[in-house]
């Protein structure tokens, strides 16, 4: 089993000579779900009726529309980015286009997308550790099914479950590495990102390959 010294060493190699393509990747990647379900972080002034006299409140509109097509195109953009990020990791060729591969198998991403959704807040429900452990088991979810389109969405989830057996710990330390990186990347307005972005992404597709390889 590799270090995550070695794993983040390999992500750096796998980035030589790409960076530029794979920032591209993983900005459009988050642009495209996460960034899409936040708010718009327009206020607006209403004045309500209530108990007898107008009270002043401030909205705050949220993007349902961008929230709802974040959750639809979810699963097949997550499936791109691991498909890009996997190449790299293997040294094949990686481009630009993989990002969307996963639309090819769009129901099933889409799918995959709603049962991680689901099982997660079930967790979360219970507790905050029972939800990150359950983020940590999924993980692997769509690196498997780059790897096995011809999965159902449950069975991906299964040997997600399955490789990730005493590899959370791992996993998590690895998650803790970058805790710098994503607040220098805060502390810098957005451009650190740039960098831990590609950095992180291939990092865990780098982990996905040794976990895969003392697994199987």
């Amino acid at each position: 089993m590799k270090s995550n010294v070695e794993l983040k060493a390999l992500a750096k190699e796998n980035l030589n000579g790409k960076w530029l393509t794979a920032i591209i990747v993983s900005v459009l990647a988050w642009l495209l779900t996460d960034a899409l379900t936040g708010n718009t972080g327009k206020e607006t002034i209403e004045y309500v009726w209530r108990n007898g006299e107008y009270i002043k409140t401030v909205v705050t509109d949220s993007n349902s529309s961008s929230s709802l097509i974040a959750f639809i195109i979810g699963g097949p953009i997550n499936f791109g980015l691991a498909a890009y990020f996997l190449k790299l990791s293997r040294n094949q060729e990686a481009a630009f286009i993989d990002l969307f591969s996963g639309f090819k198998y769009f129901v099933k991403n889409f799918i995959l997308n709603i049962f991680i959704i689901i099982f997660i807040f079930l967790w979360f429900l219970l507790l905050i550790i029972p939800g990150i452990i359950a983020i940590l088991r999924y993980s692997m979810a769509y690196y498997i099914m780059n790897d096995n389109p011809g999965l159902k969405p449950l069975e991906a989830i299964d040997l997600s479950k399955k490789m990730m057996s005493g590899h959370k710990t791992r996993l998590f330390f690895l998650w803790l590495s970058f805790i710098g990186w994503f607040l220098l990347g805060i502390l810098t307005f957005g451009l650190g990102f740039l960098y831990v972005l590609p950095y992180y992404n291939a990092t865990i597709a780098n982990f996905y390959e040794d976990v895969k390889s003392n697994a199987y």
